[in-house]
């Protein structure tokens, strides 16, 4: 059986790693200096970054069209493929896949689109598509493939820390509370958000500043992660490495980590994180989930 992986850019995986495996990317949009620029492919990342910061309103980001999909679903079958497997986002930060099977349906009979939710968002979805790739690799079936990466979710952790609160809470996809919003207008609060199952972003507190920050994310992800399990991690940061190493260092200081890895933030992620944000995601190494 043939079968093509495919997800979204919001999974942050490096253009180069999707070029070199074959992945099929489906990207969301952004309204950005006059133009409805694709996720990657329109957009200059350290441009984009470097207008971030002054933006206010924030742009308007959009699902692919159904267009562009249809597109990528018929390149697919062109190149010999008769199913897809689409490793996609929660559907509390996008209804991306509602586009996606609108594509699909025009395909008819000719390529089959099985879905597997990852529940996760950004970072915290890009293990499911590492793991997915290299399944594959091995001759595993669709089916194989998604119940294997069923027992990852447990073991998925992802935090970070933005600017402010305001740059957080501009977009609208990260709630506020009214006790936040006053707390944060006395201090110089570093807020602290949490990737988790099926909700998309949450606030995860905040710290008096960057050093408290990380202390807290440290702290809580010692209590959260297992000592007995050996991990992976993801770091990104829009426009603060120094931020991004010291989650780094913490991580490192609890828990075994095997393999480190830095990624670029997208365009429409970081439109709602905001610039000086740094994250990062624990998983679990393909051995702990396979063994």
């Amino acid at each position: 059986m043939k079968f093509k992986l495919m997800t979204d850019s919001t999974s942050q995986i490096p253009p180069e790693f999707a070029e070199e495996k074959k992945i099929a990317i489906i990207e969301p949009t952004i309204d950005f200096e006059g133009k409805h620029c694709k996720d990657i492919s329109d957009l200059d990342r350290n441009y984009f970054f470097s207008k971030l910061k002054k933006m206010n309103p924030v742009p308007k980001t959009s699902v692919a069209n159904p267009q562009n999909v249809l597109e990528v679903l018929e390149q697919i079958k062109k190149d010999g493929q008769d199913e897809v497997l689409y490793v996609h986002l929660t559907q509390a930060m996008s209804n991306q896949l509602g586009t996606v099977q609108i594509a699909a349906k025009k395909m008819k009979n000719d390529l089959k689109v099985h879905y597997y939710n990852t529940e996760f968002s950004a970072t915290a979805e890009g293990p499911f598509v590492l793991y997915a790739q290299k399944l594959k690799e091995e001759g595993k079936s669709i089916d194989e493939i998604t119940k294997t990466l069923d027992k990852m979710k447990p073991l998925i952790y992802s935090m970070g820390i933005s600017s402010s609160f305001n740059v957080l809470f501009r977009t609208g996809r990260i709630k506020k509370s009214v006790k936040m919003t006053m707390i944060s207008s006395m201090m110089n609060l570093k807020p602290i958000f949490e990737s988790t199952r099926d909700k998309g972003y949450g606030s995860g507190g905040a710290g008096t500043g960057y050093g408290s920050a990380v202390k807290k994310i440290i702290a809580s992800l010692e209590e959260k992660t297992d000592a007995n399990v050996e991990y992976n991690l993801i770091v990104n940061h829009i426009a603060n490495p120094k931020l991004a190493k010291k989650l780094e260092e913490g991580v490192k200081s609890i828990r075994k980590i095997k393999d480190v890895q830095y990624w670029e933030i997208s365009p429409v992620v970081a439109n709602t994180l905001g610039y000086g944000t740094a994250s990062i995601s624990l998983y679990p190494t393909f051995e702990t989930i396979t063994k």
